[in-house]
């Protein structure tokens, strides 16, 4: 359900006065003050006819910002957009820790769109016929098929692009601070979940799309098409989870694999929960 402008207000002050002053009194946090004025820039815009779109994406970062603080100990240190040698683009995360030990975090959203028209029936009809042999898919369009399943797709497509586009990045980096590329994809746990990253997490750190991943030949087929090949540098992929409309992560999970059948949110171990 949408928010009204006088809900998005009252979350925007929410995110100003409890998460930007917490981040920004850590002092492991480097270059805080540049995200918070991102974030600003963003609502004046928003407030000027732009799209909300940008905003939530920065909460995003703000919010992952909290996430890789709790996970890097008291010694570490946590850069925003740290410059670079012969580049003007960015990685939106450095992590440092003792014994120059580095990894680098790109923060993604990644919100398909809920649609179902003519066209994406047709699109749904197309991709079906690379779905794997062990799914089962609705197809009667009285039960929004297209538009289901076309969110899934939309997601899959969207952890090739992104994956795609960091390894690019990856290579930006200086030599002197190489380390551990990382894709952290935010969602907003509606539209698509951590099941939907655990099969594709697996199928770019083997090669081979699992024998029960529904999207698995369609992924093939469609990065076929694309032109699309991965090196497969990057470390692996974070998930956090933001529910709108909270300012902070309910879910954030390290290294994602799968599927671990049982595993999701709610499990222990590497799953971590802060309200």
């Amino acid at each position: 359900m949408a928010l009204s402008n006088q809900q998005l207000e009252e979350w925007i002050t929410l995110v100003r006065e409890k998460t930007v002053p917490q981040l920004l009194a850590d002092q492991r946090l480097i270059n805080g003050h540049r995200l918070n004025e991102k974030f600003a820039s963003q609502v004046n815009a928003w407030r000027n006819g732009k799209s909300f779109r940008p905003i939530i994406e920065t909460a995003n970062e703000l919010a992952a910002a909290e996430c890789l603080l709790r996970s890097i100990g008291e010694t570490g240190r946590l850069s925003y957009e740290p410059r670079m040698a012969g580049t003007k683009k960015r990685i939106d995360f450095l992590i440092e820790r003792e014994q120059t030990l580095y990894e680098w975090v790109e923060v993604k959203t990644v919100a398909p769109q809920f649609i179902d028209d003519d066209a994406s029936w047709q699109r749904y009809l197309r991709i079906a016929e690379e779905f794997s042999q062990s799914a089962s898919f609705l197809t009667d369009r009285r039960y929004l098929g297209s538009a289901i399943t076309g969110q899934a797709i939309k997601t899959r497509w969207s952890f090739i692009r992104y994956t795609a586009e960091v390894e690019a990045s990856e290579v930006l980096v200086p030599a002197a601070m190489k380390g551990n590329p990382w894709l952290l994809f935010c969602s907003n746990g509606f539209d698509w979940t951590i099941k939907d990253l655990e099969d594709f997490a697996d199928f770019y750190r083997t090669g081979s799309p699992r024998e029960d991943d529904p999207w698995g030949n369609a992924t093939v087929r469609f990065m076929h098409d694309a032109g699309i090949t991965f090196r497969r540098t990057l470390a692996g992929f974070h998930y956090m989870e933001r529910k709108n409309p909270n300012v902070s992560a309910s879910c954030f999970r390290r290294n994602v694999r799968g599927p671990r059948f049982g595993a999701d949110c709610g499990s222990e171990g590497e799953v971590r929960h802060w309200r």
